[in-house]
């Protein structure tokens, strides 16, 4: 999702069954969290999740996104709005830990400190991303 993406969202008609359906996954425009539109930049973009039919997850998920990059499940420029993404919003993403797993943070997850290998997971699958697309550049040395 980007902001073309949701723009497109909020014209599309809602209960459409059908291969022609512009529609596919039935999002309703009033799903989409309003912290999104001020949240994602206008270079940026992520993968959202399928929770069922007509209720997506617009949380943004690191491990799931970055994944997607490194595998090419997106197209190039999907790929490259996801590490766009995290170059614009290193700090909501990053901050003072070395990496979160989920932004925002769920209500239902218990935050607890990262065990040293997980977040070393988190960030050579940054890395790996960053080399598979051939470019380095933006990524700060925060580690």
């Amino acid at each position: 999702v980007d902001m073309k993406k949701i723009n497109e969202i909020y014209r599309y008609k809602t209960e459409e069954y059908s291969m022609d359906a512009t529609n596919k996954f039935n999002i309703y425009p009033e799903q989409i969290p309003h912290w999104l539109m001020d949240w994602i930049p206008g270079e940026g973009g992520f993968m959202i999740g399928n929770l069922q039919p007509g209720h997506m997850d617009f949380r943004f998920f690191t491990l799931g996104n970055l994944w997607s990059v490194i595998a090419s499940l997106g197209t190039p420029r999907q790929n490259e709005a996801i590490l766009n993404l995290f170059e614009a919003k290193w700090d909501d993403l990053v901050g003072d830990m070395p990496l979160k797993i989920c932004y925002p943070v769920s209500d239902f997850v218990l935050l607890q400190p990262l065990v040293i290998s997980q977040w070393r997971i988190l960030a050579y699958t940054l890395v790996a991303g960053k080399l598979g697309l051939g470019s380095f550049h933006g990524l700060p040395c925060a580690w």
